[in-house]
C-alpha cells in the first residue's frame, strides 16, 4: 500500500474536498494515512487561490517536497494555474482541478494533468469522517463575479446538489456519530434545487428532521440574497445555530460598487438590522477588505462608521491583493501597502474592543454547549461551543463528548473564549 498525507490550505470547502479524497482513497483499498509527511509516499497539497498570500504559502510548500515525493496539487490553485505548475516544477506528479477532485484515484494511478467531466460527484458511500462536527458541500461554485474574486474562474457557476443526495449525507454523517454539520456553499443563500423547487431555507427545514445531528451551521451567505424567510426559519428552529457570517467587505458604496457586490451599505445595515429584530440572542460575524483600488480616506472612515454601528461579533479582516484575471485586476492598486495594513489595524483595533463589549456580556449567561472533546490546553478540561459560536471550556470527569449541556458561563479566559461549568 502507499502512503499518503494530505495537506489542506484555504477555507472550509478545501476541508470538505480533502474529507472527500480520503475517503474515495480508503475506498480504493490501495492506499494507507499517514499523519506527517516523512513517511508518505504521496503528498497530495488542497490549494487556495483567494489571496495571493495563501498561494504563495501553497508553492513554497509544493517546492519543499516536489523533488523528494509524489507530489498532487488538487484544489483552486491547480484549476486556476493547470500546466504552468509542471513548468515551474517538473518533476510534479499529478495536477487535480475542482471539477476532478472524484478522479483523484485515476490521477495517482497515471499522473499528470487530469481533465475529466465537468459534473461534480458527491458519494455518501466514501465518507470516513467520524468527528463530532463535520461539512457538507450543499453548492459549488458562484455566479456574483464580485470584482476581486477568482471563485467563479477556478470553482465555476453556481452549481446545487440534489436535497435528497444532501439529505443521505447528513444521514450517513449522523450513523458516524456526527452531532453538528456546517452546510457550504460560495452563498448558500441562493441554494436552489429547481427539480424540487426547493430554497436554502425549505432545504434547512428538512434537514433538522434528520436524526442524530443537533446542530446546523452554514457560510457563507451573500448580503443580496438574505431573505427574511431565511432569517425566520432560524429563528423557528432549534436546531440551527442563531450565528450568521455575512461579509460586508466595505461600509463605502462607492467600493462597494467597484467590488460589485449588488448592495448598499444601507441595505448590509437594514439587514442585520432585521436580523436581530427577529432573533434576540444572535451572533453576526463578517469579512472587511481594505485597501482595495481607489479606496480614499472617506471610503475608509464610512467602513469604520459601519463596524461601530453595526457591532459584529467578530470580523476577518484583510488586505486586498492583485488577482489575475479579475476585473478589479484592471484597477490601478493605488493604495500602498503601509496605508492597507494602517487600515487593516485600526479596524482590528476597533473590532477588538467591540468584541470585548459583546463578550463580557455573555458571562453569566446559561446557554446550550456542544461538547467537542478535551481541551488541548488541559487535560481535565473539555472545549465545548455555543449555537452562537463562542467557545466554552468546562472542568468535569464525566464523558461528555457529543453532548449537549446545559452551561453557565462564569467567566471570560480570553478575548474569545470563556471557562464555564455544567448546571
Amino acid at each position: 500500500m502507499e502512503k499518503v498525507f494530505i495537506r489542506t490550505f484555504g477555507c472550509q470547502m478545501n476541508e470538505y474536498d480533502s474529507e472527500r479524497i480520503s475517503g474515495i482513497l480508503v475506498k480504493d483499498g490501495n492506499y494507507t494515512f499517514v499523519n506527517s509527511e516523512s513517511p508518505a509516499d504521496i503528498i497530495i497539497v488542497n490549494t487556495c487561490s483567494v489571496r495571493q498570500h495563501a498561494e504563495d504559502r501553497a508553492l513554497s510548500y509544493i517546492g519543499r517536497y516536489v523533488n523528494k515525493k509524489k507530489v498532487i496539487v488538487v484544489g483552486c490553485m491547480a484549476e486556476n494555474l493547470k500546466s504552468q505548475l509542471f513548468i515551474k516544477y517538473p518533476k510534479l506528479f499529478g495536477i487535480v482541478g475542482t471539477y476532478n477532485i472524484p478522479y483523484i484515484d485515476k490521477i495517482i494511478k497515471k499522473g499528470g494533468l487530469y481533465v475529466g467531466k465537468n459534473k461534480d460527484i458527491y458519494r455518501p458511500d466514501i465518507i470516513i469522517n467520524k468527528n463530532i462536527t463535520s461539512y457538507i458541500t450543499i453548492m459549488q461554485g458562484c455566479n456574483n463575479f464580485c470584482s476581486y474574486c477568482v471563485v467563479p474562474y477556478v470553482r465555476g457557476p453556481e452549481r446545487s446538489r440534489p436535497v435528497t443526495e444532501i439529505e443521505d449525507e447528513m444521514k450517513k454523517l449522523a450513523e458516524n456519530g456526527c452531532k453538528e454539520v456546517t452546510l457550504l456553499g460560495q452563498n448558500v443563500n441562493s441554494y436552489y434545487d429547481k427539480d424540487n423547487k426547493i430554497n436554502f431555507p425549505k432545504l434547512l427545514k428538512k434537514l433538522v428532521k434528520i436524526d442524530g445531528i443537533e446542530r446546523i451551521r452554514f457560510m457563507t451567505s451573500h448580503p443580496k440574497d438574505l431573505s427574511e424567510e431565511l432569517i425566520e426559519t432560524i429563528a423557528s428552529e432549534k436546531k440551527l445555530c442563531k450565528h450568521f457570517h455575512l461579509p460586508v467587505q466595505s461600509g463605502s458604496d462607492h467600493i462597494l460598487e467597484l467590488m460589485n457586490r449588488n448592495y448598499t451599505s444601507s441595505l448590509y445595515i437594514e439587514k442585520t438590522s432585521k436580523i436581530r429584530e427577529i432573533i434576540k440572542d444572535v451572533a453576526i460575524t463578517t469579512d472587511i477588505l481594505v485597501g482595495f483600488p481607489c479606496e480614499n480616506e472617506k471610503d475608509f472612515n464610512d467602513t469604520v462608521k459601519l463596524v461601530e454601528k453595526v457591532r459584529f461579533d467578530d470580523a476577518f479582516v484583510f488586505k486586498y491583493s492583485e488577482r489575475k484575471g479579475t476585473e478589479a485586476a484592471k484597477l490601478r492598486d493605488d493604495v500602498k501597502e503601509e496605508e492597507k495594513l494602517r487600515r487593516l489595524n485600526y479596524i482590528l483595533e476597533i473590532q477588538a474592543k467591540i468584541s470585548e463589549d459583546i463578550n463580557n456580556n455573555e458571562v453569566g449567561k446559561i446557554v446550550d454547549a456542544l461538547c467537542l472533546g478535551k481541551s488541548l490546553r488541559s487535560s481535565d478540561e473539555l472545549k465545548t461551543t455555543t449555537d452562537k459560536n463562542k467557545k466554552v471550556y468546562i472542568k468535569t470527569g464525566e464523558d461528555k463528548i457529543g453532548k449537549i449541556l446545559k452551561v453557565k458561563i462564569k467567566e471570560k479566559r480570553t478575548k474569545d473564549a470563556f471557562f464555564g461549568e455544567i448546571i
